[in-house]
């Protein structure tokens, strides 16, 4: 299917080849819209898009037939930014500018990609074609410039592709774990010195915006295998100052995995509880560190004001506990 932007309203027809036979219609579908991400397509389910033989609903887990009639009606997506008002200071600061990609440094509060096709507060992605015009077509329609993300109230680094080919590479370089990402964040309590948590992580079972972990044992088929180094880099009264360097890349792994070692992160409102001294859960994407075409790069980023602020504070108490 030819890529690029698909306009309003429009419907696209495909007949299940003879070939085909046990597939599930989602992925059916996604091989023939390369240029969506899955979750994109999933959400065509979701808002009742996708009609088999004219008159059955379809959902994601229906196996494909030869001679099945798929119909799929896409959405608007706005891939233009003119009609958002884009502020010219969004804190986004560019750590550096390479010919291939930019790194930057993602304030906290900020989305990295809308999760819906009705989103409409400002995300990085729209930052992105609005100051970069050449990445408006880079990588997915629905998320340009995107190989990784980074929760909303997380802070830190992340790599900007400014090439199709750049895309494509960076998106193998993390799928085959070549990237090393190190994390700082504080958690609530005192986990050993050192460690790797190595649970399963899947959605939790009932609470469908959440993740879960899981054991050997009690793992789901959806759960997938997932590994955090960590070191604590400083004990305090009530939390730790954690370095963390997760292996895997899974949906809140950081999160949930502190967690289930009873140890949230500070703030963590979803995992944990809230906090009086932070407004966010307490993680920032600290370093990142790659070889790209033989050259060896590595990056890093100082804690946000606010984290370090907690931290600062703590010494503080520390030093006068000490001095009475």
């Amino acid at each position: 299917m030819e890529q690029g932007h698909i306009q309003e309203g429009t419907t696209f027809q495909l007949i299940v080849e003879e070939s085909t036979t046990g597939q599930r219609i989602d992925k059916y579908i996604a091989q023939h819209f390369k240029q969506y991400s899955r979750s994109f397509l999933q959400k065509l389910f979701d808002q009742k898009l996708v009609i088999i033989n004219k008159k059955k609903l379809a959902k994601p887990s229906y196996i494909v037939i030869p001679g099945d009639q798929i119909s799929i009606s896409f959405p608007y997506i706005q891939t233009e930014t003119a009609t958002k008002n884009i502020p010219q200071d969004m804190n986004i600061s560019i750590v550096t500018k390479e010919q291939d990609f930019l790194i930057i440094n993602k304030p906290t509060g900020l989305v990295v990609h809308a999760p819906s096709i009705q989103y409409q507060d400002i995300t990085l992605s729209d930052w992105i074609i609005h100051t970069h015009a050449e990445i408006a077509h880079v990588g997915l329609v629905d998320r340009p410039g995107i190989v990784h993300r980074l929760d909303k109230d997380t802070s830190g680094l992340m790599i900007i592709p400014r090439t199709s080919n750049a895309h494509a590479t960076f998106t193998d370089m993390f799928k085959n774990r070549k990237i090393k990402k190190t994390y700082l964040a504080i958690v609530l309590g005192h986990p050993p010195k050192t460690g790797t948590i190595d649970f399963y992580i899947g959605r939790h079972p009932i609470i469908r915006n959440k993740m879960h972990h899981f054991t050997q044992k009690t793992k789901l088929s959806s759960s997938r295998q997932a590994t955090t180094h960590f070191q604590v880099l400083e004990y305090f009264k009530d939390f730790s100052l954690v370095k963390i360097e997760p292996i895997t890349g899974r949906t809140h792994q950081i999160r949930v995995h502190f967690t289930a070692l009873g140890y949230p992160l500070l703030a963590d409102c979803l995992y944990g509880s809230k906090s009086k001294l932070l407004q966010r859960h307490a993680l920032h994407a600290h370093k990142l560190e790659f070889e790209y075409q033989n050259k060896q790069y590595s990056f890093t980023s100082e804690l946000e004001q606010d984290m370090q602020e907690v931290i600062n504070n703590a010494q503080k108490l520390e030093l006068q506990n000490m001095n009475n």
